[in-house]
């Protein structure tokens, strides 16, 4: 029979296993379309982003430069969850690369947020407001998104590292089976 401590370690994991799986599964379908949109001429796209990245070259080629990062991490982070679940110890060491990784291109992404995408957004959201009673409101939840974004962004990896480093990898005991 396992111990409670055991059984709580291992819900804990389970349940960020299952995140990483979620999460990183998001990350490689969505690959899909910044591959679209960091590789090929940007001259037929439309939308937000592809005139985010017409209207600026640098960031255009930050976005580049990000691309095979974060498809290595959406990687390690889906297998690392894979890994959780099945209570591996050297999955908890890869997960816990990915809560620090992940912290620290949280805090890089929040950089550009600011810097880059938030006014980019907040000028193109503006422009597409026509009742002027809506310009304050259209503002300030444009900005809230943008930055309730950044937060959750640094939150996660963050709580993920803290119970990563705290819960260990519960021993198998064979003589119960």
């Amino acid at each position: 029979m396992e111990s409670p401590s055991s059984s709580k370690s291992t819900g804990i994991l389970q349940v960020i296993g299952g995140l990483y799986i979620l999460f990183g599964s998001f990350a490689l379908v969505s690959m899909v379309q910044n591959c679209r949109l960091s590789f090929a001429p940007l001259d037929g796209q439309t939308g937000l982003m592809a005139d985010m990245l017409r209207s600026n070259p640098a960031y255009a080629s930050i976005m580049r430069a990000l691309f095979f990062p974060g498809m290595l991490y959406a990687l390690l982070q889906f297998a690392s969850g894979v890994g959780l679940l099945r209570l591996s110890k050297f999955a908890r060491k890869v997960a816990l690369g990915c809560a620090l990784y992940g912290f620290v291109a949280a805090l890089y992404t929040a950089w550009l947020t600011v810097t880059y995408t938030l006014p980019f957004t907040l000028d193109y959201t503006m422009q597409q407001v026509k009742n002027p009673d809506m310009i304050v409101t259209t503002r300030n939840v444009t900005l809230a998104s943008g930055y309730f974004g950044i937060a959750l962004g640094l939150l996660y990896p963050l709580v993920a590292f803290i119970l990563l480093k705290r819960t260990p990898i519960p021993r198998y005991d064979f003589t119960q089976s």
